[in-house]
């Protein structure tokens, strides 16, 4: 049987009799599928929380235990060099502050009170001009 549509699988045990299920959330993020106890199979916006939330209390409160959980294929895989492209800093930064000529830096998750994004921002008097409207 191939596992290539599985992102993350449970075992469960019941020591009492050696019963066992298997709870394999699919790569689509969505799709639970159980192998033993109810042999439920659905969808869900939010399924790892559901099978956390609901599937695994509900079989542990049976007498069943997590032997295992492991993730078998991540849907999406992120690499350390993503987040290196996704901070880097864009092209136009100004060379000097406009309103008290200090260095400016790149900040690529700017907050205020009003918006939020990458901004230029003063090291002296904050000023500050965001880069994506």
């Amino acid at each position: 049987m191939s596992d290539e549509h599985v992102q993350h699988t449970w075992n469960l045990v019941r020591d009492a009799d050696g019963d066992e299920i298997s709870i394999d959330l699919l790569t689509d993020g969505e799709t639970v599928q159980v192998d033993g106890g109810d042999g439920e199979s659905y969808s869900a916006v939010n399924a790892r929380r559901d099978i956390e939330e609901q599937l695994l209390p509900k079989y542990t409160g049976r007498g069943y235990r997590v032997a295992s959980a492991y993730a078998v294929n991540d849907p999406e895989p992120h690499t350390a060099d993503e987040a290196v492209v996704d901070d880097a800093e864009p092209d136009g930064r100004p060379e000097r502050c406009p309103e008290c000529g200090s260095p400016v830096e790149y900040e690529p998750r700017h907050c205020t009170d009003l918006r939020e994004g990458e901004a230029w921002l003063c090291t002296g008097c904050r000023w500050g001009r965001f880069v994506t409207a």
